[in-house]
């Protein structure tokens, strides 16, 4: 009789594990596909930022030229470019279930269960890195333009697209030889940076999650 309670303990201790197993091989799967879709449109988020950088280094080389210079550029659509900054936000339903349900145990792998947790702090490092561009660009860029510049002829690149310059007087080449612009315009360039590396360094925990996320299945 203890022999057979015995056999009947380790069968469900077997039965178990293949279900844990088979729960590991179906997180680290769904792991593996939404890393992999976030990857994607991370990739296309830091070359939408790069390109703003761009335009914010063209700005900055245009910035104490003569007047002949500056009217061969148009100074009002790189501007607008420079301020069509972008939250990412990645697709996390997988992640969070992982997380929250404790079904992270699941997962064998310690480093993959690292890689997880680095996810999710870079994460957080990425907000705040976002919530500073936002801050600097609403705070000093802004502020600056709506007194400078005229916000109408540079919405005319974005996306209310007014096709019409301002009917009021206004040149940008004052503003152009302004040192306050200058060191806005500064500071801006340094916030897209900065904002360009930490989703770099996502892109570079999310490319790790998927090289180990490949091992499991």
């Amino acid at each position: 009789m203890v022999i057979g309670i015995l056999i009947a303990l380790q069968i469900n201790n077997w039965n178990n594990e293949a279900a844990n197993k088979r729960d590991e091989q179906n997180i680290v799967k769904n792991l593996n596909l939404e890393f992999k879709k976030n990857r994607k449109n991370l990739q296309e988020s830091i070359k939408h930022h790069k390109q703003i950088l761009s335009c914010a280094t063209d700005v900055m080389n245009l910035i104490g030229e003569p007047k002949e210079v500056l009217n061969k550029h148009n100074l009002d659509s790189l501007l607008e470019r420079t301020l069509d900054y972008r939250s990412y936000k990645p697709s996390q339903a997988v992640v969070l279930d992982v997380i929250s349900s404790g079904k992270l145990n699941l997962i064998s792998s310690d480093s993959l269960r690292l890689l997880i947790f680095d996810w999710s702090s870079n994460l957080e490092k990425n907000e705040e890195n976002y919530l500073t561009l936002d801050e600097s660009n609403q705070d000093l860029v802004l502020t600056y333009l709506i007194k400078n510049a005229s916000m109408k002829n540079i919405d005319n690149y974005g996306i209310l697209q007014w096709n019409k310059k301002t009917k009021l007087y206004h040149d940008n080449y004052n503003m152009s030889q302004d040192i306050e612009f200058e060191n806005v315009m500064d500071n801006h360039s340094w916030s897209i940076l900065n904002y360009i590396m930490a989703l770099e360094n996502l892109e570079n925990t999310m490319t790790r999650i998927i090289e180990e996320t490949n091992k499991n299945f």
